[in-house]
């Protein structure tokens, strides 16, 4: 067995929350810019930011890590 983890410190695990999270903010972004029009540009970062929270939290349910 070897001893090197991927878990080295709290970069590493910010780094890899960003990697499992990171398709749900274009998603988001390209939703929120569609639904809300007349400020897409608050709505693609909202949207995101949103996309990104529930990307992750789907993924930490559906592989039972919550």
């Amino acid at each position: 067995m070897s001893d090197i983890g991927i878990l080295n410190g709290p970069y590493a695990t910010a780094f890899i929350l960003m990697i499992v999270g990171g398709p749900g903010f274009p998603l988001g972004a390209i939703a929120g810019a569609l639904v809300w029009r007349r400020h897409r540009v608050w709505g693609a970062a909202l949207g995101g930011v949103m996309g990104f929270g529930l990307w992750l939290l789907g993924w930490l349910y559906f592989s039972d890590n919550l």
